[in-house]
Protein backbone atom coordinates (compact mmCIF):
# COMPACT_ATOMS: atom_id res chain seq x y z
CA UNK A 1 0.00 0.00 0.00
CA UNK A 2 0.88 3.52 -0.76
CA UNK A 3 0.23 6.86 1.19
CA UNK A 4 0.67 10.32 0.20
CA UNK A 5 -0.10 13.56 2.20
CA UNK A 6 0.30 16.86 0.40
CA UNK A 7 1.26 20.45 0.99
CA UNK A 8 -2.65 21.15 1.69
CA UNK A 9 -2.53 18.63 4.43
CA UNK A 10 0.58 19.66 6.16
CA UNK A 11 -0.28 23.33 6.02
CA UNK A 12 -3.51 22.72 8.66
CA UNK A 13 -1.31 21.31 11.54
CA UNK A 14 1.07 22.74 13.79
CA UNK A 15 1.71 20.56 16.17
CA UNK A 16 5.30 20.79 16.86
CA UNK A 17 8.91 21.77 15.71
CA UNK A 18 9.73 19.37 13.63
CA UNK A 19 7.93 17.37 10.63
CA UNK A 20 6.85 14.14 12.22
CA UNK A 21 5.32 16.16 15.42
CA UNK A 22 3.07 17.37 13.10
CA UNK A 23 2.00 14.48 11.05
CA UNK A 24 -0.15 11.89 13.69
CA UNK A 25 -3.33 10.46 12.57
CA UNK A 26 -2.71 12.10 8.92
CA UNK A 27 -1.00 8.89 7.04
CA UNK A 28 -2.88 5.32 7.87
CA UNK A 29 -0.82 2.32 8.97
CA UNK A 30 2.08 4.92 10.47
CA UNK A 31 2.22 5.33 13.83
CA UNK A 32 3.83 8.73 15.65
CA UNK A 33 4.97 8.07 19.40
CA UNK A 34 6.44 11.27 21.28
CA UNK A 35 8.51 10.04 24.77
CA UNK A 36 8.33 13.96 25.26
CA UNK A 37 7.97 17.42 24.24
CA UNK A 38 11.03 19.33 24.87
CA UNK A 39 12.12 21.64 22.12
CA UNK A 40 12.77 20.58 19.53
CA UNK A 41 11.67 16.54 19.46
CA UNK A 42 10.69 14.58 17.34
CA UNK A 43 8.22 11.68 16.94
CA UNK A 44 9.38 8.17 16.45
CA UNK A 45 7.92 6.76 12.98
CA UNK A 46 7.16 3.67 12.75
CA UNK A 47 5.43 2.18 9.58
CA UNK A 48 3.51 -0.87 10.20
CA UNK A 49 5.07 -1.19 13.70
CA UNK A 50 8.15 -2.36 11.87
CA UNK A 51 11.13 -0.46 12.68
CA UNK A 52 12.42 2.57 12.02
CA UNK A 53 11.97 3.24 8.25
CA UNK A 54 14.37 4.93 5.20
CA UNK A 55 13.55 8.41 4.57
CA UNK A 56 14.37 9.76 0.88
CA UNK A 57 14.26 13.34 0.07
CA UNK A 58 14.09 14.58 -3.47
CA UNK A 59 15.69 11.19 -4.74
CA UNK A 60 18.72 11.12 -1.90
CA UNK A 61 18.68 8.65 1.13
CA UNK A 62 18.96 10.16 4.15
CA UNK A 63 18.44 9.85 8.27
CA UNK A 64 15.68 10.66 10.80
CA UNK A 65 17.17 14.40 11.54
CA UNK A 66 17.05 15.61 7.94
CA UNK A 67 13.37 14.31 7.54
CA UNK A 68 12.25 15.87 10.68
CA UNK A 69 14.23 19.36 9.89
CA UNK A 70 12.81 20.33 6.94
CA UNK A 71 10.89 23.50 7.23
CA UNK A 72 7.10 22.04 6.80
CA UNK A 73 6.16 24.68 4.81
CA UNK A 74 8.81 23.29 1.97
CA UNK A 75 7.34 20.17 1.44
CA UNK A 76 5.21 19.69 -1.37
CA UNK A 77 4.19 15.93 -0.56
CA UNK A 78 5.29 13.23 1.54
CA UNK A 79 4.34 9.37 0.08
CA UNK A 80 5.04 6.62 2.71
CA UNK A 81 5.71 2.86 1.12
CA UNK A 82 4.39 0.07 3.26
CA UNK A 83 4.39 -3.00 0.91
CA UNK A 84 6.55 -4.60 -1.81
CA UNK A 85 6.98 -1.16 -3.70
CA UNK A 86 9.42 -0.48 -1.38
CA UNK A 87 12.16 -3.19 -2.81
CA UNK A 88 13.21 -0.76 -5.38
CA UNK A 89 15.28 0.63 -2.51
CA UNK A 90 16.88 -2.69 -1.47
CA UNK A 91 18.92 -2.93 1.50
CA UNK A 92 17.22 -0.52 3.57
CA UNK A 93 13.83 -1.02 2.87
CA UNK A 94 12.57 -3.59 5.02
CA UNK A 95 10.69 -1.38 7.64
CA UNK A 96 9.23 0.98 4.63
CA UNK A 97 10.09 4.01 2.78
CA UNK A 98 8.96 7.74 3.35
CA UNK A 99 9.58 9.76 0.12
CA UNK A 100 9.72 13.25 0.44
CA UNK A 101 9.28 16.18 -2.50
CA UNK A 102 9.85 19.49 -1.89
CA UNK A 103 8.87 22.69 -3.55
CA UNK A 104 9.35 23.47 -6.78
CA UNK A 105 8.34 26.87 -9.43
CA UNK A 106 6.04 26.21 -12.45
CA UNK A 107 6.44 27.15 -15.30
CA UNK A 108 4.62 29.87 -17.16
CA UNK A 109 3.56 31.13 -13.73
CA UNK A 110 3.72 34.64 -12.58
CA UNK A 111 6.43 35.38 -9.58
CA UNK A 112 4.64 35.33 -6.08
CA UNK A 113 5.76 35.80 -2.67
CA UNK A 114 4.23 34.34 0.32
CA UNK A 115 4.12 34.87 3.88
CA UNK A 116 3.41 32.07 6.68
CA UNK A 117 3.71 33.24 10.25
CA UNK A 118 1.80 31.48 13.47
CA UNK A 119 2.00 32.06 17.16
CA UNK A 120 1.12 29.36 20.05
CA UNK A 121 1.53 28.29 23.40
CA UNK A 122 1.95 24.63 24.79
CA UNK A 123 1.02 22.83 27.78
CA UNK A 124 1.29 19.20 29.17
CA UNK A 125 -2.16 17.18 28.67
CA UNK A 126 -1.79 15.04 31.50
CA UNK A 127 0.95 14.25 33.84
CA UNK A 128 0.83 11.97 37.12
CA UNK A 129 -1.17 13.42 40.30
CA UNK A 130 1.64 14.21 42.75
CA UNK A 131 0.90 14.52 46.60
CA UNK A 132 1.57 18.08 47.33
CA UNK A 133 0.40 18.43 51.03
CA UNK A 134 2.79 17.48 53.81
CA UNK A 135 0.17 16.40 55.97
CA UNK A 136 -1.17 13.91 53.45
CA UNK A 137 2.37 12.97 52.54
CA UNK A 138 3.28 12.01 56.33
CA UNK A 139 0.18 10.07 56.85
CA UNK A 140 0.46 8.07 53.80
CA UNK A 141 4.58 6.96 55.13
CA UNK A 142 2.96 6.39 58.70
CA UNK A 143 0.46 4.30 57.41
CA UNK A 144 2.99 2.39 55.10
CA UNK A 145 5.06 1.26 58.27
CA UNK A 146 2.41 0.57 60.22
CA UNK A 147 1.57 -1.71 57.30
CA UNK A 148 5.16 -3.51 56.88
CA UNK A 149 6.98 -3.36 60.03
CA UNK A 150 4.10 -2.51 62.51
CA UNK A 151 5.03 0.95 64.30
CA UNK A 152 6.24 4.11 63.16
CA UNK A 153 8.57 6.78 64.47
CA UNK A 154 6.16 9.40 63.27
CA UNK A 155 4.12 10.59 66.62
CA UNK A 156 0.70 12.56 66.42
CA UNK A 157 2.28 15.79 67.21
CA UNK A 158 4.31 15.54 64.29
CA UNK A 159 1.54 15.04 61.91
CA UNK A 160 -0.51 17.45 63.91
CA UNK A 161 2.24 19.86 62.99
CA UNK A 162 2.27 19.10 59.49
CA UNK A 163 -1.84 19.10 59.17
CA UNK A 164 -1.23 22.64 60.54
CA UNK A 165 1.53 23.94 58.25
CA UNK A 166 2.51 26.91 60.05
CA UNK A 167 6.23 25.91 61.60
CA UNK A 168 9.05 26.30 59.26
CA UNK A 169 9.66 22.18 58.28
CA UNK A 170 5.93 21.55 58.48
CA UNK A 171 4.59 23.68 55.89
CA UNK A 172 3.63 22.06 52.47
CA UNK A 173 5.50 23.31 49.34
CA UNK A 174 3.80 22.47 45.43
CA UNK A 175 6.83 21.29 43.20
CA UNK A 176 4.59 20.76 40.12
CA UNK A 177 3.57 24.39 40.43
CA UNK A 178 7.39 25.35 41.38
CA UNK A 179 8.71 24.23 37.99
CA UNK A 180 5.78 24.05 35.53
CA UNK A 181 5.73 26.85 33.83
CA UNK A 182 2.32 27.00 31.70
CA UNK A 183 1.98 28.41 27.97
CA UNK A 184 4.88 27.98 26.35
CA UNK A 185 5.11 29.83 22.97
CA UNK A 186 5.84 28.02 19.48
CA UNK A 187 6.24 30.66 16.74
CA UNK A 188 7.12 29.96 12.99
CA UNK A 189 7.86 32.58 10.25
CA UNK A 190 8.05 31.62 6.58
CA UNK A 191 8.30 33.52 3.46
CA UNK A 192 9.02 32.18 -0.01
CA UNK A 193 9.14 33.49 -3.57
CA UNK A 194 8.49 31.28 -6.55
CA UNK A 195 7.63 31.48 -10.16
CA UNK A 196 8.49 30.51 -13.38
CA UNK A 197 8.64 31.37 -17.36
CA UNK A 198 9.18 29.01 -19.91
CA UNK A 199 12.65 28.67 -19.64
CA UNK A 200 13.39 29.01 -15.81
CA UNK A 201 11.62 27.86 -12.57
CA UNK A 202 12.38 28.53 -9.13
CA UNK A 203 11.35 28.57 -5.53
CA UNK A 204 12.86 30.37 -2.64
CA UNK A 205 12.23 30.02 1.14
CA UNK A 206 13.41 30.95 4.55
CA UNK A 207 11.79 29.88 7.75
CA UNK A 208 12.92 31.09 11.66
CA UNK A 209 11.21 28.86 14.12
CA UNK A 210 11.47 29.28 18.00
CA UNK A 211 10.28 26.98 20.45
CA UNK A 212 10.56 27.11 24.23
CA UNK A 213 9.56 24.26 27.10
CA UNK A 214 7.22 24.29 29.93
CA UNK A 215 10.24 23.70 32.26
CA UNK A 216 11.24 26.91 32.42
CA UNK A 217 11.83 29.65 29.61
CA UNK A 218 15.46 28.53 29.68
CA UNK A 219 15.13 25.23 27.65
CA UNK A 220 15.03 26.49 24.07
CA UNK A 221 15.42 25.42 20.42
CA UNK A 222 15.67 27.66 17.59
CA UNK A 223 15.75 27.03 14.33
CA UNK A 224 16.27 28.72 10.78
CA UNK A 225 16.10 26.98 7.04
CA UNK A 226 16.72 27.74 3.58
CA UNK A 227 15.24 26.11 0.00
CA UNK A 228 16.36 26.63 -2.79
CA UNK A 229 14.89 24.61 -5.65
CA UNK A 230 16.05 26.05 -9.23
CA UNK A 231 15.34 24.54 -12.62
CA UNK A 232 16.46 25.75 -15.90
CA UNK A 233 15.59 24.53 -19.96
CA UNK A 234 18.88 25.13 -21.49
CA UNK A 235 17.90 23.40 -24.93
CA UNK A 236 14.53 22.17 -25.98
CA UNK A 237 16.42 18.37 -24.68
CA UNK A 238 18.82 19.68 -22.13
CA UNK A 239 17.66 20.30 -18.43
CA UNK A 240 19.95 21.35 -15.60
CA UNK A 241 18.62 21.88 -11.73
CA UNK A 242 20.03 22.98 -8.64
CA UNK A 243 18.84 22.37 -5.16
CA UNK A 244 19.42 23.73 -1.71
CA UNK A 245 18.63 22.84 1.72
CA UNK A 246 20.30 24.44 4.76
CA UNK A 247 19.23 24.95 8.27
CA UNK A 248 21.07 25.79 11.45
CA UNK A 249 19.48 24.60 14.36
CA UNK A 250 20.36 25.45 18.24
CA UNK A 251 19.34 23.83 21.44
CA UNK A 252 20.16 25.90 24.75
CA UNK A 253 19.32 24.72 28.38
CA UNK A 254 20.72 24.36 31.88
CA UNK A 255 23.83 21.63 32.44
CA UNK A 256 22.66 19.69 35.44
CA UNK A 257 24.09 16.06 37.10
CA UNK A 258 23.40 13.40 34.51
CA UNK A 259 22.57 12.17 31.03
CA UNK A 260 19.28 13.72 30.39
CA UNK A 261 19.03 17.30 31.60
CA UNK A 262 15.20 17.53 30.35
CA UNK A 263 14.35 14.09 32.42
CA UNK A 264 15.50 15.75 35.84
CA UNK A 265 13.31 18.49 36.44
CA UNK A 266 10.36 16.46 35.74
CA UNK A 267 11.40 13.34 37.78
CA UNK A 268 12.01 16.32 40.80
CA UNK A 269 7.93 16.41 40.83
CA UNK A 270 7.87 13.15 41.17
CA UNK A 271 10.47 12.68 43.63
CA UNK A 272 10.63 15.73 46.14
CA UNK A 273 8.76 15.72 48.85
CA UNK A 274 6.03 18.37 49.46
CA UNK A 275 7.84 19.77 52.78
CA UNK A 276 11.47 20.27 51.26
CA UNK A 277 11.48 23.91 50.08
CA UNK A 278 13.85 25.19 47.51
CA UNK A 279 16.01 27.99 49.83
CA UNK A 280 17.08 27.66 52.68
CA UNK A 281 14.69 29.29 55.07
CA UNK A 282 13.20 31.04 51.72
CA UNK A 283 16.00 32.99 51.27
CA UNK A 284 16.85 32.80 47.46
CA UNK A 285 20.46 33.75 48.30
CA UNK A 286 20.59 30.47 49.60
CA UNK A 287 20.10 27.20 47.63
CA UNK A 288 18.44 24.65 50.27
CA UNK A 289 20.13 21.27 51.02
CA UNK A 290 17.49 18.93 50.76
CA UNK A 291 20.41 15.82 49.96
CA UNK A 292 19.51 15.01 46.76
CA UNK A 293 20.23 18.10 45.18
CA UNK A 294 20.01 17.44 41.53
CA UNK A 295 16.79 17.56 41.51
CA UNK A 296 16.04 21.28 43.48
CA UNK A 297 14.78 23.20 40.83
CA UNK A 298 16.02 26.29 42.68
CA UNK A 299 19.81 24.26 41.34
CA UNK A 300 18.40 23.47 37.55
CA UNK A 301 19.21 26.90 36.12
CA UNK A 302 22.17 28.42 34.08
CA UNK A 303 23.04 30.71 37.08
CA UNK A 304 23.85 27.87 39.46
CA UNK A 305 23.88 24.70 37.27
CA UNK A 306 25.67 25.47 34.39
CA UNK A 307 24.66 25.18 30.76
CA UNK A 308 24.43 22.89 27.91
CA UNK A 309 24.20 24.26 23.97
CA UNK A 310 23.96 22.06 20.94
CA UNK A 311 24.35 23.93 17.53
CA UNK A 312 24.02 21.73 14.36
CA UNK A 313 25.01 24.02 10.72
CA UNK A 314 23.75 21.58 7.63
CA UNK A 315 23.85 21.69 4.03
CA UNK A 316 22.50 19.30 1.67
CA UNK A 317 23.00 20.66 -2.26
CA UNK A 318 21.49 18.25 -4.89
CA UNK A 319 22.51 19.18 -8.62
CA UNK A 320 20.79 17.11 -11.70
CA UNK A 321 20.98 17.63 -15.63
CA UNK A 322 18.48 15.80 -17.52
CA UNK A 323 18.56 15.33 -20.96
CA UNK A 324 16.36 13.90 -23.79
CA UNK A 325 18.01 11.59 -25.97
CA UNK A 326 17.44 11.86 -29.84
CA UNK A 327 16.62 9.23 -32.01
CA UNK A 328 14.28 7.42 -29.55
CA UNK A 329 10.97 8.88 -28.26
CA UNK A 330 10.49 8.94 -24.43
CA UNK A 331 13.96 7.95 -23.64
CA UNK A 332 16.55 10.12 -21.21
CA UNK A 333 19.02 10.00 -19.50
CA UNK A 334 19.60 11.87 -16.21
CA UNK A 335 23.00 12.27 -14.28
CA UNK A 336 22.64 13.28 -10.12
CA UNK A 337 25.59 14.50 -7.67
CA UNK A 338 24.68 15.02 -4.29
CA UNK A 339 26.84 16.67 -1.50
CA UNK A 340 25.48 16.90 2.00
CA UNK A 341 27.86 18.31 4.92
CA UNK A 342 26.73 18.63 8.99
CA UNK A 343 28.30 19.89 11.67
CA UNK A 344 27.42 19.40 15.27
CA UNK A 345 28.76 21.55 18.44
CA UNK A 346 28.09 20.44 21.44
CA UNK A 347 29.66 22.58 25.14
CA UNK A 348 28.36 21.34 28.18
CA UNK A 349 29.60 22.94 31.50
CA UNK A 350 28.33 21.61 35.01
CA UNK A 351 29.65 24.12 38.20
CA UNK A 352 30.08 23.74 41.18
CA UNK A 353 27.69 24.92 43.98
CA UNK A 354 26.96 24.81 47.24
CA UNK A 355 23.69 24.06 49.26
CA UNK A 356 23.25 25.48 52.71
CA UNK A 357 20.76 24.54 55.82
CA UNK A 358 19.50 27.35 57.78
CA UNK A 359 20.09 27.49 61.61
CA UNK A 360 16.73 29.56 63.74
CA UNK A 361 18.57 29.53 66.73
CA UNK A 362 21.38 31.87 65.44
CA UNK A 363 19.51 32.73 61.83
CA UNK A 364 22.94 31.19 60.41
CA UNK A 365 23.37 29.44 56.56
CA UNK A 366 25.82 26.41 57.27
CA UNK A 367 27.26 24.87 53.95
CA UNK A 368 26.27 21.27 54.29
CA UNK A 369 26.19 20.06 50.58
CA UNK A 370 26.74 21.19 47.19
CA UNK A 371 29.08 20.04 44.62
CA UNK A 372 33.05 20.51 44.17
CA UNK A 373 33.43 18.34 41.16
CA UNK A 374 33.03 20.12 38.12
CA UNK A 375 32.03 18.91 34.88
CA UNK A 376 33.18 20.50 31.75
CA UNK A 377 32.78 19.11 28.08
CA UNK A 378 33.22 19.54 24.26
CA UNK A 379 32.16 17.72 21.26
CA UNK A 380 31.96 17.64 17.80
CA UNK A 381 31.32 16.12 14.94
CA UNK A 382 31.37 16.54 10.55
CA UNK A 383 29.48 14.22 8.29
CA UNK A 384 30.20 14.50 5.12
CA UNK A 385 28.21 12.18 2.35
CA UNK A 386 28.71 11.68 -1.61
CA UNK A 387 26.04 10.67 -3.78
CA UNK A 388 26.12 9.53 -7.42
CA UNK A 389 23.49 8.87 -9.89
CA UNK A 390 22.93 7.88 -13.51
CA UNK A 391 19.76 6.72 -14.92
CA UNK A 392 17.79 5.87 -18.08
CA UNK A 393 14.41 6.48 -18.29
CA UNK A 394 11.93 5.33 -20.93
CA UNK A 395 7.95 6.12 -20.88
CA UNK A 396 5.84 6.29 -24.52
CA UNK A 397 2.41 5.58 -25.19
CA UNK A 398 0.98 4.42 -27.85
CA UNK A 399 -2.80 4.13 -28.45
CA UNK A 400 -3.87 2.63 -24.76
CA UNK A 401 -0.45 1.36 -23.92
CA UNK A 402 1.98 3.14 -21.66
CA UNK A 403 5.10 1.38 -21.74
CA UNK A 404 8.01 2.39 -19.05
CA UNK A 405 11.35 1.30 -18.44
CA UNK A 406 13.85 3.00 -15.74
CA UNK A 407 17.61 1.57 -15.06
CA UNK A 408 19.43 3.61 -12.34
CA UNK A 409 23.68 3.05 -11.00
CA UNK A 410 23.90 4.67 -7.49
CA UNK A 411 26.58 5.12 -5.30
CA UNK A 412 26.91 6.60 -1.53
CA UNK A 413 30.18 7.23 0.50
CA UNK A 414 29.96 8.89 3.71
CA UNK A 415 32.73 9.54 6.51
CA UNK A 416 31.97 10.81 9.95
CA UNK A 417 34.58 12.43 11.87
CA UNK A 418 33.80 12.80 15.89
CA UNK A 419 35.84 14.12 19.00
CA UNK A 420 34.98 14.81 22.46
CA UNK A 421 36.60 16.10 25.58
CA UNK A 422 36.17 15.98 28.90
CA UNK A 423 37.99 18.60 31.56
CA UNK A 424 38.08 19.55 35.63
CA UNK A 425 37.96 23.54 35.15
CA UNK A 426 39.83 25.05 38.13
CA UNK A 427 36.74 27.92 37.94
CA UNK A 428 32.96 27.97 36.97
CA UNK A 429 33.08 31.80 35.02
CA UNK A 430 36.63 30.34 32.54
CA UNK A 431 35.01 28.16 29.66
CA UNK A 432 38.54 27.25 28.50
CA UNK A 433 39.60 23.59 28.14
CA UNK A 434 43.47 23.35 29.33
CA UNK A 435 45.79 20.64 28.83
CA UNK A 436 46.34 20.42 32.27
CA UNK A 437 42.37 19.95 33.03
CA UNK A 438 41.63 17.70 30.60
CA UNK A 439 41.70 13.93 31.31
CA UNK A 440 39.29 12.40 28.27
CA UNK A 441 40.12 12.50 24.40
CA UNK A 442 37.92 10.21 22.13
CA UNK A 443 38.48 10.37 18.80
CA UNK A 444 36.80 8.54 16.09
CA UNK A 445 37.08 8.81 12.05
CA UNK A 446 34.87 6.13 10.22
CA UNK A 447 33.67 5.56 6.64
CA UNK A 448 31.04 3.90 4.63
CA UNK A 449 29.61 3.15 1.36
CA UNK A 450 26.87 1.63 -0.86
CA UNK A 451 26.27 1.08 -4.10
CA UNK A 452 23.44 -0.18 -5.84
CA UNK A 453 22.02 -1.11 -9.50
CA UNK A 454 17.51 -0.79 -10.12
CA UNK A 455 15.90 -2.06 -12.66
CA UNK A 456 12.60 -1.39 -13.63
CA UNK A 457 9.13 -2.29 -16.39
CA UNK A 458 6.13 -1.32 -16.36
CA UNK A 459 2.47 -1.10 -18.31
CA UNK A 460 -0.37 0.10 -18.45
CA UNK A 461 -3.27 -0.64 -20.25
CA UNK A 462 -6.19 2.19 -20.75
CA UNK A 463 -5.57 3.24 -16.96
CA UNK A 464 -7.48 0.24 -16.12
CA UNK A 465 -4.43 -2.74 -16.14
CA UNK A 466 -1.11 -2.04 -14.33
CA UNK A 467 1.88 -4.39 -14.37
CA UNK A 468 4.93 -3.46 -12.64
CA UNK A 469 8.31 -5.65 -11.97
CA UNK A 470 11.40 -4.46 -10.03
CA UNK A 471 14.58 -5.71 -9.47
CA UNK A 472 17.73 -3.89 -7.03
CA UNK A 473 21.46 -5.85 -6.88
CA UNK A 474 23.14 -3.51 -3.57
CA UNK A 475 26.21 -4.16 -1.83
CA UNK A 476 26.77 -2.76 1.83
CA UNK A 477 29.90 -1.88 3.78
CA UNK A 478 28.72 -3.64 6.95
CA UNK A 479 29.51 -7.10 5.53
CA UNK A 480 32.06 -8.95 5.27
CA UNK A 481 33.66 -8.67 1.35
CA UNK A 482 31.98 -12.57 0.32
CA UNK A 483 28.85 -11.46 2.10
CA UNK A 484 28.08 -7.80 0.73
CA UNK A 485 25.66 -8.52 -2.04
CA UNK A 486 22.01 -8.70 -1.92
CA UNK A 487 19.17 -9.07 -4.53
CA UNK A 488 15.96 -7.88 -4.08
CA UNK A 489 13.05 -8.32 -6.60
CA UNK A 490 9.36 -7.05 -6.84
CA UNK A 491 6.21 -7.56 -8.78
CA UNK A 492 3.02 -6.14 -8.18
CA UNK A 493 0.13 -5.72 -10.30
CA UNK A 494 -3.40 -3.25 -10.22
CA UNK A 495 -6.80 -3.10 -11.80
CA UNK A 496 -8.89 -0.17 -11.64
CA UNK A 497 -12.35 -0.98 -11.12
CA UNK A 498 -14.21 1.81 -11.50
CA UNK A 499 -12.85 2.38 -15.41
CA UNK A 500 -14.85 -0.28 -16.28
CA UNK A 501 -18.25 -0.09 -18.37
CA UNK A 502 -20.21 -1.97 -16.51
CA UNK A 503 -19.10 -1.18 -13.10
CA UNK A 504 -19.72 2.41 -14.23
CA UNK A 505 -23.40 1.26 -15.20
CA UNK A 506 -23.73 -0.39 -12.07
CA UNK A 507 -22.99 2.53 -9.45
CA UNK A 508 -23.60 5.35 -12.09
CA UNK A 509 -22.82 9.07 -12.30
CA UNK A 510 -23.58 10.09 -8.83
CA UNK A 511 -21.87 7.77 -6.71
CA UNK A 512 -19.55 8.16 -3.98
CA UNK A 513 -17.45 5.38 -5.51
CA UNK A 514 -15.32 6.94 -8.06
CA UNK A 515 -11.89 5.72 -8.13
CA UNK A 516 -11.74 1.96 -6.98
CA UNK A 517 -8.43 0.17 -7.80
CA UNK A 518 -7.64 -3.31 -6.43
CA UNK A 519 -3.50 -3.71 -6.01
CA UNK A 520 -1.58 -6.80 -5.05
CA UNK A 521 2.54 -7.00 -5.07
CA UNK A 522 5.28 -9.40 -4.11
CA UNK A 523 8.70 -8.50 -3.26
CA UNK A 524 11.78 -9.04 -1.19
CA UNK A 525 13.24 -6.25 1.14
CA UNK A 526 16.52 -5.94 2.91
CA UNK A 527 17.79 -4.23 5.81
CA UNK A 528 21.45 -3.86 6.85
CA UNK A 529 20.81 -2.39 10.49
CA UNK A 530 23.32 -4.71 12.43
CA UNK A 531 24.52 -2.46 14.66
CA UNK A 532 26.88 -0.52 12.71
CA UNK A 533 27.12 2.84 11.54
CA UNK A 534 24.52 4.36 9.28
Amino acid sequence: AISTVTSKDLEKVRGGSTVSSGLAGKIPGVTFRMADGRPGASANIQIRNMGNPLYVIDGIQQDAGQFNNISPNDIESITVLKDASAAIYGVRAANGVVVVTTKRGKNGTKNTINLDAYTGWQNWSRFPKVVNDSYEWMSGKAEAEMNQFGRTAITMDELEKYKQGTEMGYQSFNWKDYIIKKNAPLSSVNVNMTGGSDKITYYLSFTKLSQNSVLGREFTFGRNNIQSNVEAKVTDRLKVSLQMNGRIENRDQPGVPGTDDYWLPRFAIMRNRPFERPYANDNPEYLNDIKHNETNWAYNNKKLGGYWTEDWRVLQTNINAEYQIPGVKGLTAKGMYSYYIADRVMNGHEYTYQAYTYNPQDDSYAVTGGSTNPWRERGTKKVMRNVYQGQLNYNNTIGKHTFGALFVSEWQEERVQEQWVHSVPATNVLPLLYFTNMDTYNDSDYEEARIGYIGKVNYDYAGKYYFEMSARRDASWKFAPGKRVGYFPAASVGWRVTEEPFIKRLIGDRSVLDDLKIRASHGTLGDDNVGIGA
